[in-house]
Order: C-alpha cells, then structure tokens, then sequence
C-alpha cells in the first residue's frame, strides 16, 4: 500500500497513513503481494472508489465479525503456492512437499467463500489417495497399480535379505559360541575366542581386550541384496513415474489454481479492510469530481485508539470545506486533531475504503499535505527553522496538483506576527487560487477577512464556523481550567480578558 505521488512521507506520518497501512495489513502472502502493490485512486476514478467503498461497507454490514475472524484465521493459514504453480506452469517434475501444500490449500479454499474453482477441486481430486489423518501427504499405492507392485516386489526381497542375514548371525554365533549377533557390527572379547575369528566375521578394529567385528555378505544375501537395490531402483522409477503424472495434472491445473491465488489475494484485502470498517464504525463516503471534504461526525481512528487504551474519549469532527479556510482556538483545544481527522477521511476515501464518519462528501484529491507544526523539516547549514518550512512549503506548491487538500498547522509562526499574518494570507489566496481544499490552523488575527476565505474555531473541541475574524473568546482560559489551574488564576484571566484588543 503505497502512496508517493499522492502524499510525501512527513505528511503520511502526521496523518495517520503508517497507522492505517498496519490497520488494513492483509494476513497471507497472497493478499501481502497484492496489498504491497496497492495504490490510491485517481481523479477521474471517482465511480471506482465509491464503488469499492459501497461493497466493503455493504460486506462489513452483512458478515458477522466472527466469520472475518474466522476467514482471516484459514488466510493466515494456507501455505504460500505460487512459487509451486509457476514451477508446474513450467513443466518442472514436482515433490511430495509440493502435492502436501497444494492440497492443503484446496482444502483451505473449500472454507472461504468465492475462492475454490473446478482447479482445486480437480487438483484435491488429483491428489486425494495420497492424504493421510492430520494432512499429511503420501505418494500411496492407490496412485499406481505399478507402484503398488514395485513396492510389494521390495518387501518380498528385502524379506528375503533379512532372512539370509538372520542365518548368517546364527551361524557365527554358534561358532562363537554365543546366543545371538544383533545388527552387522558387534563386539567380541579375547578371552572367548579360541583361534582366529570364524568364517565371515570381519575385524574393523582391535583394542586390548576385545576385537570389533563386522558380519561380512554371504553368497545369499549378497544375491538377496542385489535383487534388494533393482527393486529400489523399480520403486523409485515408479514412484518418479507417478510425480510426473501428478505434476503435468497440476500443470493442466496451473491457470484455475493461479486464478485462486489471485482470488485469495482479493479475498484478503477484502476482509482486512471489512475488519478496519466493522473495527471503528466506517461508513462509504460520497465520492465527488469537485473538491470537497465534508465530514459529520469523523474521527481519526490513530488517537482514538490511544484514548481508549487511557479511558477517554474523542470528540468527533463535523465541518464542511470546499475551499481552504482558517481554523482558529486554544492550544491543546484540537485544531491539529481535527486537521489530522479531515485528511485521514481523505487518505481513506483514496483508497476506495469506508470511512470513520457517520457521513461523508470527499473528493479524490491528488496531494494530500501537512505544513507546519510536526513535519520534521530539518534545518540544514545557515537555514534556519523558519527557512526550511518556507522550503516545504514552496516544495507542495510546486506540485501544482490539479485538486490539492492542503492542511496548515500555526504557517510562519517563528517570525513576526505581522510578517506571519502577512505570509499566511499569501499563502491561503495561493491556495484559493489552486482550487485547494483544506485548513490553515492560526493564532493570528485578521487572517481569514485578509484572505477572503471562512474562518473556523474550535470550540470545547467542537468546530463552529464564526462570522468575521472573532479571536477572543475564552476557550484557552476554559481550557487551563479543565486542565486544573486554580479558581484565583483563571479568574484573574478572565477579567485581563475583558480589556483586550486585537490589532493588526
């Protein structure tokens, strides 16, 4: 899942983009592949992202979230078979490990739904005399009537070796005056033997007290053991024979199986991304030609998952843009958020997926930029930091996106307000003029009457839009009180408040 052409990696960090690749990482290496290769969609393709928005949702509404669980668990399970079907696809002579994986993915399939076709089932077919309990798999008798034969012939002879060798040992056991010789090589003490070893007993090695002997082939078994070898050699010709079959069988095969991989692929991403809508409440944006980001009630699921986990809750985002417009409020009172919200829905309804929102109007937009407080734009040399953030900023205006969605976070705020007031503004006609859609969060005064676009507040955490450019309103001080600064401290705040002015 990638996205270089639609956003650059600072702006992906800060709006949540490594967060949702993780949140929607498909389980099997089929849907890996596939989602490694993913891309956003493009202006123009706008039917396109609603319609796969619309299925995912119409999906996540319909399958129970145990029956996602359930299928992603059999996905994560099923043995990686491309490499196998490209070699059959070849004509290359196939092994054991190879028929166990194959059919232990036509088994699989057969649990997920729109994924088995008649090439599995022939290939499960195929390969069903050579299952066993458990799943393992065997190059059976029942594959061939030849095999079945060979194998038969092999037990026969090595019947008749082990026979051969067994009145060998008996017979040097008697002369050694012992009960029995277990296996081929065998100790014998000095003080037992009386003469030399006896006829056919072998000493590899000698040592003080004992000597250790080997049995050596008689004329029968020697001949036992010829036929043993040419019945080995009978067997594994015939069990070659049957693999060969088995192999043009899967290659006869390769196209339907190559057709499930890919089916596994979808499936996969699929339920991932049903599992992300059914997870945080998604619902299928309206996907609009024109720029446009209207959202109602969203949330940007990266924070929300932190507050949960400390027990709190986030405050949804409601606003309305089809142009770029000022946001203005408290530090700490959730302009950054609520900027992070707008182009998280934005990211999402790029790549086709539901949205956290209870609604949503969002265009295709082809950048998507964070400017500002926490893009890690370093100064390098005599730049200082201000240098640098005109650097990006001239960096995401050189793009010239035909339908940008650009978000600002406190633009020139190392300079003099008067200077940032006057940056600011040239910054929002810039963007006015190229069609953006977006938010310029500011402490600064003036800007959104200077710069003829709507001007926005934030409000205990709720975004209202407000007529001309009202800056004091009390929300900083209302915050440090709900933050716990004592009564005398805020009160003293708010009666300095009363006095202010702002000027430009």
């Amino acid at each position: 899942m990638k996205a270089p052409d639609l956003i650059d990696e600072q702006s992906a960090e800060l709006l949540g983009f490594p967060w949702l690749r993780t949140a929607l990482a498909p389980v099997s290496a089929y849907g890996a592949r596939r989602f490694a290769e993913l891309r956003p969609y493009r202006l123009g393709e706008e039917r396109a992202a609603q319609d796969r928005a619309r299925e995912v949702a119409s999906i996540a509404g319909t399958l129970a979230p145990e029956r996602v669980g359930a299928s992603r668990a059999t996905l994560a399970s099923l043995p990686d078979v491309a490499a196998v079907v490209a070699r059959a696809t070849m004509d290359d002579l196939l092994d054991d490990p190879d028929f166990f994986e194959l059919a232990q993915l036509c088994d699989g399939v057969e649990r997920l739904e729109g994924v088995a076709n008649a090439a599995t089932r022939s290939v499960a077919a195929t390969l069903a005399p050579g299952r066993r309990e458990g799943g393992a798999f065997y190059l059976a008798d029942a594959f061939d009537p030849t095999l079945a034969g060979a194998r038969i012939a092999l037990r026969d002879v090595q019947a008749e070796l082990d026979a051969a060798r067994g009145r060998e040992r008996a017979e040097a056991a008697r002369a050694l005056e012992r009960d029995e010789i277990a296996g081929d090589e065998f100790i014998v003490m000095r003080a037992d033997l009386h003469g030399g070893p006896p006829p056919g007993v072998r000493v590899q090695r000698e040592a003080a007290t004992y000597l250790l002997c080997t049995l050596e082939y008689g004329a029968a078994s020697l001949a036992a053991l010829e036929r043993r070898e040419a019945a080995v050699a009978a067997v594994a010709a015939a069990e070659e024979n049957v693999r060969r079959r088995l192999s043009s069988a899967m290659r006869e095969s390769a196209g339907g199986l190559a057709a499930a991989n890919d089916a596994l692929a979808r499936l996969d991403e699929t339920l991932a991304a049903v599992r992300f809508t059914q997870r945080y409440g998604c619902t299928a944006a309206e996907i609009v030609a024109e720029s446009a980001l209207a959202i109602d009630q969203a949330r940007f699921p990266p924070l929300e998952d932190e507050l949960e986990r400390a027990g709190r809750r986030f405050v949804p985002v409601t606003v309305q843009l089809d142009a770029p417009a000022v946001l203005t409020g408290p530090n700490m009172g959730g302009k950054s958020v609520a900027m992070q919200t707008c182009g998280f829905i934005a990211l999402a309804a790029a790549f086709g997926l539901p949205v956290p929102a209870a609604h949503a109007r969002v265009a295709l937009f082809d950048q998507i930029a964070w400017l500002g407080v926490g893009r890690e734009e370093r100064p390098t040399g005599l730049l200082s930091s201000f240098a640098a953030e005109l650097m990006a900023l001239n960096g995401v205006l050189e793009r010239r996106a035909q339908r940008p969605a650009i978000f600002v976070d406190e633009f020139a705020r190392t300079t003099s307000p008067a200077e940032g007031i006057a940056l600011a503004v040239a910054l929002l006609e810039r963007l006015r003029e190229a069609g953006a859609c977006g938010l310029a969060a500011t402490h600064l005064p003036g800007i959104a009457e200077a710069a003829g676009v709507r001007h926005f507040a934030v409000r205990s955490y709720v975004i209202a839009e407000v007529d001309g450019d009202e800056q004091v309103s009390g929300d900083a001080i209302a915050l440090a009180e709900s933050l716990g600064m004592d009564e005398r401290f805020v009160a003293a705040a708010y009666r300095a408040l009363k006095g202010t002015t702002w000027t430009r």
